[in-house]
This record gives C-alpha cells, sequence and structure tokens, in this order.
C-alpha cells in the first residue's frame, strides 16, 4: 500500500532560493568577468551581471515588502 505525500513548499522559501542563486549566479559572473581575456566577452558578461543584479534587487524588494526578508 502507497502513501502519498503531500510536500509543499511555501511561496517565501521559493523566492529565498531564487534569492540565493541569483545571489551565486552574479558571483560566478564576478569571476568570469575578472578571468575574461577577450573584451567582448567581458563586456557581454558584465551586462548578464548587471541583469541578475537587477533581478535580485526586485526580488529582494518584494521580500522585504512581503516581511520575508529582514536585512540586518
Amino acid at each position: 500500500m502507497q502513501q502519498t505525500v503531500n510536500a509543499t513548499i511555501a511561496d517565501k522559501d521559493i523566492m529565498n532560493d531564487i534569492l540565493m542563486t541569483t545571489k551565486y549566479l552574479s558571483g560566478v559572473y564576478e569571476t568570469a568577468i575578472m578571468e575574461c581575456t577577450n573584451e567582448a566577452v567581458r563586456n557581454a558578461l558584465r551586462q548578464i551581471q548587471d541583469e541578475e543584479q537587477q533581478n535580485a534587487k526586485m526580488i529582494f524588494d518584494f521580500m522585504v515588502q512581503k516581511g520575508w526578508y529582514k536585512p540586518q
């Protein structure tokens, strides 16, 4: 006999995971930018990193507004 388990993830947890992933990606792009020798690629990576940081800011603001993230 199988039991069905309904596992749900709260919106807060999903948003926190998205924010942490976005922060991580920004760091990965930073490393790539610093180690890149091709200026065109470096500029493209900078643009992508800037977009990631803008996304993180929107997520951060949303979470603060909801009371899900309390900066210290």
